[in-house]
């Protein structure tokens, strides 16, 4: 293992290990308190296995470094692919900076302060952060996280997962305790990766106006009101989950692996699978309504995108931040939460691959509507969202796309509702 501070320590230079603790315990006595803070720095790099710690040493395979000096340590973490166990040193700083490219397990005991990266500087990079001792510890992500200064984690075995889409920090999983009201988790996941937002209920203007570009008739303006509160998926349904469920992948030609968005799948084969999920004791799913789904895409928004209007039929930088369309996919699918999640934290509402709704097809009505459904009965089932191969215009948040239930010709998907009280 090589520690970025200019040696390798292994058996051969055990002596020069030696060296190097002296010279660490009587830095604190040589150095006065301008120099303390920067020489009280540490850094460790090329971490790839599991980093086993004690009361008061960090191990790192068979190798321990003690810290002998008097003053607190900060220690700044870099290259965490494996999993890191983080715990609260007697004499080093209980202070660790996070400054991964990649992803990595944090399991963390003590009273600890993690501090993130700038979002902007570690685009994909997703750490899960899980508190390991039973005892009354908190532990305090120095960050914002959803909007959210500073959390913490208390609880017993309580945990976060959290991804950087290079503009802010998202959670995308966490914990549910057992003293914690199910309906008052933000998020909620399963065993099988699957992690949901909780939307809140309100009332929406569904469609689009004529004027703005890509408007086609079928998106007439009227108000929807949403009386509850529901949780939907964070991303679309991705081939690992899938097969998890299945046991079969529906179709495998793939650059992106697992994290691919399922595809080439039928509405009939969408019930399978909710079928299949909800028998497996973990809850019961469903496919969002098309108000569901839209009102969800907009996060607030009355603009074609969640983020912006749109000034170009083919291409637009505002659906670019947000969507893999055809100018940016290079004609292929993408792994999920690439791009910018919307202000709910939802990402891939635009483009990557179209999605289907519980509702059939037709004419909206021309009056204002509560929990609207659809039609107890039409040709074509509703697909939402837009793909990879589409057009901008065909990726805003009011473009109604549909197929019959036994097509799979259209790069469709799906994206899941948890019900709340089955």
């Amino acid at each position: 293992m090589r520690i970025k501070l200019g040696f390798t320590i292994n058996q051969n230079n055990l002596f020069f290990c030696y060296i190097f603790i002296t010279i660490i315990k009587l830095q604190s006595i040589i150095f006065q308190s301008p120099c303390i803070a920067s020489m009280g720095t540490m850094t460790l790099k090329g971490i790839s296995a599991e980093i086993v710690s004690s009361s008061d040493s960090i191990t790192i395979s068979r190798t321990k470094i003690y810290s002998l000096a008097s003053q607190a340590r900060n220690i700044t973490i870099n290259d965490v692919s494996g999993t890191m166990v983080v715990t609260d040193f007697s004499n080093i700083s209980s202070s660790t900076t996070l400054n991964s490219s990649h992803n990595g397990v944090l399991l963390v005991s003590g009273n600890i302060t993690l501090t993130l990266p700038e979002a902007s500087n570690v685009l994909g990079t997703k750490y899960t952060i899980k508190k390991t001792d039973t005892s009354i510890t908190t532990v305090t992500i120095f960050g914002v996280i959803d909007g959210k200064s500073n959390p913490q984690l208390s609880d017993q075995y309580s945990y976060i997962t959290i991804i950087s889409d290079g503009n802010a920090w998202y959670k995308i999983a966490e914990n549910i305790t057992t003293s914690t009201n199910f309906e008052n988790q933000t998020y909620i996941s399963n065993s099988i990766g699957m992690t949901f937002r909780l939307i809140p209920a309100g009332t929406f203007i569904m469609g689009s106006p004529s004027d703005e570009l890509g408007h086609e008739s079928d998106e007439t303006q009227y108000t929807v009101t949403l009386s509850e509160p529901f949780y939907i998926q964070t991303t679309e349904v991705t081939q690992g989950q899938w097969k998890t469920v299945m046991n079969d992948y529906p179709y495998t030609s793939y650059s992106c692996g697992h994290n691919c968005p399922v595809e080439y799948i039928t509405w009939n084969d969408a019930q399978l699978f909710l079928e299949t999920l909800s028998s497996m004791g973990e809850g019961s799913y469903t496919l969002p309504t098309e108000a569901q789904w839209e009102y969800a895409a907009r996060a607030g928004s009355n603009k074609a995108f969640t983020n912006g209007g749109i000034s170009n039929t083919t291409t637009d930088s505002n659906l670019d931040l947000m969507a893999w369309y055809s100018s940016n996919s290079n004609s292929t699918r993408h792994a999920v939460a690439q791009k910018q999640a919307n202000a709910w934290g939802l990402f891939d509402m635009h483009g990557n691959v179209w999605e289907w709704c519980k509702d059939w097809k037709s004419n909206y009505p021309v009056h204002s509507a509560i929990d609207p459904e659809g039609p107890p009965t039409a040709t074509y089932r509703v697909l939402r969202g837009g793909c990879w191969k589409e057009i901008a215009q065909y990726c805003r948040s009011a473009n109604r796309g549909a197929n019959n239930p036994d097509g799979s010709g259209n790069h469709a998907g799906l994206r899941l509702i948890r019900v709340m009280n089955p």
